[in-house]
């Protein structure tokens, strides 16, 4: 009989322990989130973005699908159509290039180097304005071990995957910056 009171104290005392460092976690959240903390990726978006239009932003697993998708989820607001838009964005180049580093006794790859090359071009629908162009890069380091072709083949798609997001998010800071200089001019 002693000997279930105990235990009944220890579940007791757990339960508590575990409320209050759920209470310590909530609270250094609640914190965090007021002075500005944010996880990776997100961003508030600039309203010199709004009224965009992207070339072939439907097309999925593209550049400019990407680009479009990233834009609307962090809740710019594109135009339907080029004649309706302030400005027009337009990937003339996506080109993914990869090369060996290095092979093993077998002649096997082990490392390989991949590389994103993008070109943009922001084209403002008041003809008096210039045409903006920025060309852009990435390049990651791919290392394999084993003998495992699938996982190999699928961490290469990943990659990709992962460097288009990259990159979109590089040219929505760029396109931020330009914008936001050119409605305060």
């Amino acid at each position: 009989m002693c000997q279930t009171n105990w235990s009944i104290s220890l579940r007791t005392d757990r339960k508590s322990s575990r409320l209050t460092a759920f209470s310590i976690l909530w609270v250094a959240l609640l914190l965090l989130n007021g002075c500005g903390f944010y996880l990776k990726g997100y961003s508030h978006p600039s309203q010199a973005l709004n009224g965009l239009y992207i070339v072939g932003g439907e097309a999925y697993g593209s550049m400019a699908g990407v680009l479009q998708s990233d834009l609307l989820s962090s809740g710019v607001i594109l135009m339907p159509s080029r004649e309706s838009a302030q400005n027009t964005i337009e990937i003339t180049q996506e080109q993914f290039s990869h090369r060996v580093l290095s092979v093993d006794a077998n002649g096997k790859a082990l490392d390989y180097e991949m590389r994103l090359q993008v070109a943009v071009h922001l084209i403002p629908a008041d003809k008096q304005k210039d045409k903006v162009s920025q060309k852009m890069e990435i390049v990651r380091q791919l290392s394999f071990g084993g003998s495992d072709e699938l996982g190999q083949r699928n961490e290469a798609e990943m990659m990709k995957e992962d460097m288009l997001r990259d990159m979109s998010a590089q040219i929505i800071r760029r396109l931020d910056a330009y914008l936001s200089t050119q409605k305060q001019n």
